[in-house]
């Protein structure tokens, strides 16, 4: 790889080195089909639907690692051949390349936690989580899988067919929403069931925009791992919860400067020019 490339440089030659656009049908199909795929693969061959079973989730593991890694090539492939074709897909899927991407990595999740402010002070027990495969699944693979399907692959085969970054905001996390549909065929009562995946599909395509967000933002496909984790481990807040609380008023006004604070953060927290993202090189926001 030549020691004089860096992101400027990718854009200034992105005729050579950036893929080809595609289009938005063609890309558009690509992404439905890896969506799928990633969904199937979870059910390939899967005899028990019982999915904390310690064998189901092994297998899952995986096989969700191996549709992850297809994902990946599939990417990798569209991108032209060159010296630098490393680098630039490196770029492109957001890997950190060097100590300072590493640590911007982590701004993302203190905006994350302003939001949560609320949440945590009302259960300052957060992050006594258990140890185990299930814990692995939920709070580093899950995440990890996800964020590399949904935001390194799926968003940058978008924007290269031609979709505009809040385009690809507002739209790609409705397949990362219906990716979570499946739980409906777990056990149990199936209009109960529905429901909850109606719920779930709705607030994991909200946080799919938050995450595709913070993607485009600071091109660091890190930063939305941590983010995610810290989101599963925190869970949906409990607000019903704040009235029953001992300190209900310090709670409720938490809740309410959070919501506050990042709503005013959110802009300048995640600003592209400071992360220097390559999708800001490409498309200014």
């Amino acid at each position: 790889m030549n020691n004089e490339i860096n992101k400027e440089y990718i854009v200034k030659n992105r005729d050579q080195l950036l893929p080809e656009p595609i289009g938005e049908f063609k890309s558009s199909v690509i992404c439905i089909f890896i969506s799928l795929f990633f969904v199937l693969s979870i059910y390939f061959r899967n005899k028990s639907t019982n999915r904390n079973d310690p064998d189901v989730i092994k297998k899952r593991i995986t096989r969700v690692f191996f549709s992850t890694f297809v994902s990946l090539a599939l990417l990798y492939f569209f991108i032209p051949d060159s010296d630098n074709k490393l680098y630039v897909f490196l770029k492109i899927i957001g890997i950190p390349t060097s100590i300072w991407d590493l640590i911007n990595s982590i701004i993302p999740l203190l905006l994350t936690m302003i939001l949560f402010l609320g949440p945590m002070v009302m259960d300052t027990d957060f992050l006594n989580i258990s140890y185990d495969i299930e814990t692995l699944r939920d709070i580093i693979v899950g995440p990890l899988v996800e964020e590399l399907v949904f935001r390194s692959v799926i968003c940058p085969i978008l924007f290269f067919g031609g979709f505009s970054q809040r385009y690809i905001i507002i739209l790609s996390p409705f397949l990362f929403g219906f990716a979570h549909a499946h739980h409906i065929f777990q056990k149990g009562n199936y209009f109960i069931n529905l429901i909850k995946v109606i719920f779930q599909v709705c607030f994991t395509s909200l946080f799919g925009m938050y995450s595709a967000f913070i993607f485009f933002r600071t091109g660091n496909i890190l930063a939305c791992f941590i983010v995610h984790s810290f989101c599963n481990i925190m869970g949906l807040p409990d607000f019903g919860g704040i009235s029953d609380h001992d300190n209900n008023k310090v709670v409720g006004s938490c809740f309410i400067i959070g919501l506050i604070g990042f709503i005013f953060g959110v802009l300048p927290i995640t600003n592209p020019e400071y992360y220097g993202s390559i999708y800001n090189l490409l498309e200014a926001w």
